[in-house]
């Protein structure tokens, strides 16, 4: 259901701007990320553990992919949809016994683990402060989805048991984009958006690096990366922070 609105909402916000599009710009980009997640899911009986993924669950770093779709208006203003999928798993023997979304998990038992991170954005970005060809700096203003799904299933036991569960949140966030032109065809830029939601949690995105122009409609960029979330629905939680650099190339029609 979160996944629905998210595209709902991107088509309503996005329609009206389309038309008006000096330069559209896709951009897929690579993420080679460092995880650290925890879940903890109670049930009417049982109160759940803190699960560690990595520590508990022994989840290994993996990579996203992530595309993004940038509409640049007139006045230094842009409109940019992207998304970033995230997936880890393991196969791994408890050393502690683990209590999820009500049933139990004891120490010594083989499971198997995943844990998906699903990551849509919606965002305006309006840069005023400007030196034509060197400079670009302004707020940014991001709607941002996040759905966390965990999943623990034993392994070589009959009859099996598997829990999981998906807990979410839409926030809309507050931030600033920066690009300053080195030296021609060379650009650094860097931005941050984020918001505190109290009890349901917040959400973190910030990141710095280069792009390269060694054509005109042609783009590679490298940088580093920081995706910090936390999700709150009642007693049950989720938190996952990323970080690492990225890698990434669009072209502009």
């Amino acid at each position: 259901m979160l996944r629905t609105i998210l595209l709902v909402s991107a088509f309503v916000l996005l329609a009206p701007g389309l038309a008006l599009a000096q330069l559209v710009e896709l951009e897929g980009r690579y993420w080679f990320t460092s995880l650290d997640a925890r879940v903890r899911v109670d049930s009417d009986s049982l109160s759940g553990t803190n699960v560690d993924f990595k520590d508990d669950l022994g989840i290994d770093d993996d990579d996203a992919p992530g595309v993004r779709l940038t509409f640049g208006l007139p006045l230094n203003n842009k409109i940019r949809l992207a998304y970033t999928f995230l997936k880890f798993d393991s196969n791994t023997t408890l050393d502690q016994t683990i209590n999820f979304n009500g049933s139990t998990f004891g120490a010594g038992t083989q499971v198997g683990s995943d844990l998906e991170i699903h990551y849509g954005r919606l965002g305006w970005i309006w840069q005023p402060i400007a030196i034509p060809g060197i400079l670009k700096l302004g707020p940014m203003v991001d709607l941002k989805g996040v759905v966390i799904d965990a999943n623990i299933e034993t392994r070589n036991v009959t009859p099996s048991t598997e829990e999981g569960k998906e807990l979410g949140l839409i926030l809309p966030t507050i931030g600033a984009a920066l690009d300053f032109t080195a030296i021609p065809k060379v650009d650094l830029f860097a931005e941050i958006s984020g918001l505190p939601a109290g009890s349901l949690g917040h959400v973190l995105d910030a990141e710095a690096g280069i792009r390269i122009n060694p054509l005109p409609f042609f783009t590679i960029s490298a940088g580093y990366r920081i995706f910090d979330v936390k999700i709150e629905h009642s007693d049950d939680s989720a938190k996952a922070r990323l970080h690492g650099p990225f890698v990434g190339a669009s072209v502009r029609f």
